[in-house]
Parts: structure tokens; C-alpha cells; sequence
């Protein structure tokens, strides 16, 4: 008779490709974006959660900002195009088009 193969430790699992890792980015809107904030905090920012690999324009599709609606985005006080990757706690500051101002 057979006998089964002696037990050992369960081999190692993989999560899913499709599955991420979240990283938390800080968010803070401007002026005519201030209503896309989910629930700011007292400093008027907000903490975002989001997948591995998350751009820049995904933060703005998650909050809700149409994507026809120009910005101007900052991340770590720097300019960010749309397809920037961001990384564990970035801040990302969205502003509306600027305007104003006087020609010399």
C-alpha cells in the first residue's frame, strides 16, 4: 500500500498579477476642484489609497475630475505630466487652468 507523501509546509502563494499593492498618496485641490475632495482633513488635504503603479491622471480620475477639465498638477511641489508614477507618499496638488496676472 501506498503511502502519502509526508506533509510539509504549504508551498508559497502568489496573489493574483491582477492584484497590487496599495500606496497612499496625499491629495490637495484648488479653487474650483476643492468639491472633488473626498472628505478633507482640517489642513484641507486628504489621503488617497491606490494601486501600485498609479499615475498621476489616475488620481484625478478617481477623484472624479473629468478628464476634459485642464490642470495643472504638482507632485512634491514639481510639475507632473499625466503618466507620471507616483510612489508612496507623494503629495499631488491639483489646480484648475491659472489665469491672470499682468504682461510686461
Amino acid at each position: 500500500m501506498e503511502q502519502p507523501p509526508e506533509a510539509g509546509p504549504d508551498p508559497p502563494r502568489r496573489s493574483p498579477a491582477r492584484r497590487r499593492a496599495a500606496l497612499k498618496v496625499e491629495v490637495r485641490l484648488f479653487a474650483s476642484f476643492l468639491g472633488y475632495l473626498p472628505t478633507p482633513r482640517p489642513d484641507g488635504a486628504a489621503t488617497l489609497d491606490l494601486a501600485e503603479g498609479a499615475t498621476v491622471d489616475e488620481v484625478a480620475r478617481s477623484l472624479g475630475i473629468p478628464a476634459e477639465m485642464t490642470r495643472v498638477v504638482l507632485v512634491n511641489g514639481r510639475d507632473a505630466e499625466p503618466g507620471q508614477r507616483l510612489a508612496p507618499g507623494d503629495t499631488v496638488a491639483i489646480f484648475p487652468p491659472l489665469m491672470g496676472g499682468r504682461a510686461s
